[in-house]
């Protein structure tokens, strides 16, 4: 049986590749993509981005084989491949209409331009890396410095990014056309995760050295050239030099803040990334692209180790078991890891004293820190696979600075002569208790693999595409820092004081903006482009810049859900002219949307609500906020008498006994007012309005008490409950009630 998918991704094909299909055909994607890449580890036959002239449509307009049509594959002219299909098959000839028009043979040509070369000008490989070191001011990416202790400077800052969104560009351009996954929305998680660095990484990361000192970070890095089966690899300081950038960048864009917005934290965050780099390297240039795409990181005596355990592949049987169990734990690796490359890495090459050379690969198929690792219990957290090359091979390596090895040509399987295979049970489980593989071995842990990739498989197909997309952003922002906070050895601090292992609420806030079509769009033009990588600019805000009365209006929305001008003037205290010209810029940014005609009135779009948490920031200083923490501590006490009244009151309309129970809550809900008035004046207003109200309801409108949308009694305490707990940044749990 031969598939054809739509993109490039692996985890969608998950099955397929575990049964042992014939071949695969995509629609999108390219030789250097995941599933390029896992297809290659199996032996299945791949070709990649084909268009086909006949067949039937799918249901976006694509012309594909119909099902059960039979199909050669012809890769006899490799790289390249052709596809044919049976004569007489079933066609399609209804015309269809695109809902956007196809881009023109200019706009194609820029994009394959941005596609070969950087900005359309710089190449990849040794001579691109020459171009942009040609650009540095400084001499920061020399690792030699002495120095490493001290805070780097914004230009030394600068030059890193610019050297950096290049390398970013020379990695992973290649499989910039992967395409989209049935299965996993990588993408959109991808641009939440991103972005969820930028607001959590440089304090996690602060956090971190905190604990350790500027030495202690280094230290960590050293590791990588005595363990195996860690993630303390090149991919994960990679992240964390590139990420934060990259997530200020699509906030940028989104016009959540300005460029100044936290800027410091910035210097901060790459000067500890690089003395993580320094311990990882020692000396030298910051990135493998600098070094010519050799990144030896472990230690001589490893090499050592792994020829006295080296199993020869010379025979079929050897050689197919090792295949398949490479590529069935590289693919519950990529799995585990939301189809991405964090659950693999690569290093080297080593030489050997026979004149060939060592790749080293560590596969993490068993990550005991997300929710969905059950289905993989029982798995090593980790299998090391040291790769053998004769000296003699016609193959080229090289390592990029995700920690990921490419080969020219790309299958490099055949050129394999020999492994040497360990498994670690646990993250922190002693180097001296690594279990050895023998072929044997190999095969029963990769049926393992199989069975536990099918479950996992089956739990990611029933996650709704919210959850799905706040999973892979977690693995994708708290997964680049993970190895660097359990070596630490504050891993749970993080979690539980500082949002670790969980999204930043301005980034959740942004989710229906984001898997509205921003990631598709932005990601790639961002990418391709550089644009992600904006300078630092010489001074820093720690807060964002707000233009007069945008937190009490954009509050005021947030606190009524839908409001026409004149209730928000009411809600805030600001006269409806100047309301009206506040609603009109925040709709121009993107903030709210209006909707006239019968039903008029604003409401905050998901970014609107990102970006009152951040005006929030810059309103409710520290002292405030702890003055209305305590003033809303108080308030539950009258809360829950007052929703008894107002409950009590829709059963059986006594005004008497309201009348009578009333009184007293409206005093203490009065003593709450005045507390949180002390802190925001703003809360005043509450007293004024429920005052009106209660004496409303005292003259006989009953109406005024609980009757929804007439500015009742009921209506008013709810906007002041919701006030309190938007103010504070806290999310309504039941004890809120």
């Amino acid at each position: 049986m031969i598939v054809i998918a739509r993109g490039g991704t692996t985890t969608f094909l998950s099955m397929a590749l575990n049964a042992g299909v014939r071949g695969v055909i995509t629609l999108q994607g390219a030789p250097e993509s995941h599933l390029g890449i896992l297809s290659r580890e199996y032996g299945i036959p791949c070709i990649m981005s084909v268009a086909f002239d006949k067949g039937v449509r799918t249901a976006r307009g694509e012309i594909i084989p119909a099902d059960g049509v039979r199909v050669r594959m012809d890769l006899t002219s490799r790289p390249t491949g052709t596809v044919s299909v049976e004569t007489g098959a079933p066609v399609d000839d209804t015309p269809t209409t695109d809902s956007a028009p196809a881009m023109t043979a200019e706009q194609l040509a820029q994009i394959q331009l941005l596609l070969n070369k950087f900005q359309g000008e710089v190449p990849r490989g040794r001579e691109g890396h020459e171009v942009m070191v040609a650009r540095q001011g400084s001499a920061v990416l020399d690792l030699d410095d002495t120095s490493m202790n001290r805070e780097l400077t914004v230009d030394e800052v600068n030059d890193v990014l610019h050297y950096l969104v290049w390398n970013e560009w020379d990695a992973l351009a290649a499989r910039a056309t992967e395409g989209e996954s049935g299965l996993i929305p990588r993408q959109e998680y991808e641009a939440m995760g991103i972005m969820d660095s930028w607001f959590h990484h440089p304090e996690w990361l602060r956090v971190i050295q905190d604990h350790v000192g500027a030495d202690g970070i280094s230290a960590i890095a050293t590791r990588a050239h005595r363990e195996i089966g860690t993630k303390i690899n090149m991919l994960h300081i990679w992240a964390c030099a590139s990420a934060p950038s990259f997530g200020r960048g699509i906030a940028l864009e989104l016009g959540l803040h300005d460029y100044d917005y936290r800027t410091r934290r910035i210097t901060e965050a790459m000067s500890t990334v690089r003395r993580l780099y320094r311990g990882l390297w020692g000396s030298g240039p910051m990135f493998a692209s600098m070094r010519d795409y050799q990144a030896p990181i472990l230690d001589p005596s490893w090499i050592a180790r792994f020829e006295s355990d080296r199993i020869a592949l010379s025979d079929d049987r050897g050689r197919s078991t090792f295949q398949r169990f490479n590529g069935a734990l590289e693919l519950l690796g990529f799995l585990v890891h939301f189809d991405n490359r964090l659950g693999l890495g690569d290093s080297g090459p080593y030489p050997t004293a026979d004149g060939g050379f060592v790749i080293v690969r560590d596969l993490f198929i068993n990550e005991p820190a997300y929710p969905w690792s059950d289905t993989t219990a029982g798995l090593p957290y980790a299998v090391t696979i040291a790769m053998f090359f004769a000296g003699d091979t016609d193959l080229e390596t090289k390592v990029f600075d995700l920690s990921t090895m490419f080969t020219e040509p790309s299958n490099y399987l055949p050129h394999v002569t020999g492994v040497a295979v360990y498994a670690r049970e646990k993250f922190d489980t002693p180097i001296d208790q690594l279990r050895t593989l023998s072929l044997e071995d190999m095969a029963q842990l990769r049926a393992e693999a199989e069975t536990k990739s099918e479950a996992l498989y089956k739990r990611i197909a029933v996650m709704s595409q919210q959850e799905k997309v706040m999973a892979g952003a977690v693995v994708y922002a708290s997964g680049f820092l993970l190895p660097f906070a359990r070596a630490a050895g504050i891993y749970d601090d993080l979690v539980r004081d500082h949002g670790f292992m969980s999204i930043h609420p301005v980034v959740e806030a942004c989710h229906d903006r984001i898997v509205g079509g921003v990631a598709s769009e932005m990601i790639p033009r961002l990418f391709l482009t550089g644009s992600w990588a904006n300078d630092v600019p010489p001074h820093s805000s720690d807060t964002v810049s707000t233009m007069p009365d945008e937190f009490e209006v954009l509050q005021a929305i947030r606190t009524r859900g839908f409001a026409t001008v004149e209730q928000i003037s009411i809600s805030s205290g600001i006269p409806a002219e100047r309301v009206r010209e506040v609603v009109a810029a925040s709709e121009e940014k993107g903030f709210v949307k209006q909707r006239t005609g019968r039903i008029n009135g604003a409401s905050l779009t998901p970014v609107g609500r990102a970006r009152l948490l951040l005006v929030t920031e810059a309103a409710v200083t520290a002292d405030q906020h702890a003055a209305i923490t305590s003033a809303y501590a108080v308030f539950l006490g009258p809360n829950r008498a007052f929703k008894a009244i107002a409950s009590s009151w829709q059963m059986d309309q006594d005004l008497t006994t309201t009348l009578g129970s009333l009184p007293p809550v409206h005093h203490d809900v009065a003593a709450v007012i005045a507390q949180a008035a002390t802190a925001q004046p703003r809360f005043g207003l509450y007293r004024q309005r429920l005052d009106h109200a209660f004496e409303q309801f005292r003259n006989g409108n009953t109406d005024a008490l609980a009757r929804p949308m007439v500015e009742s009694y009921h209506d008013i305490w709810m906007e002041l409950h919701e006030d309190l707990l938007a103010t504070l940044g806290r999310a309504r749990t039941d004890h809120d009630e």
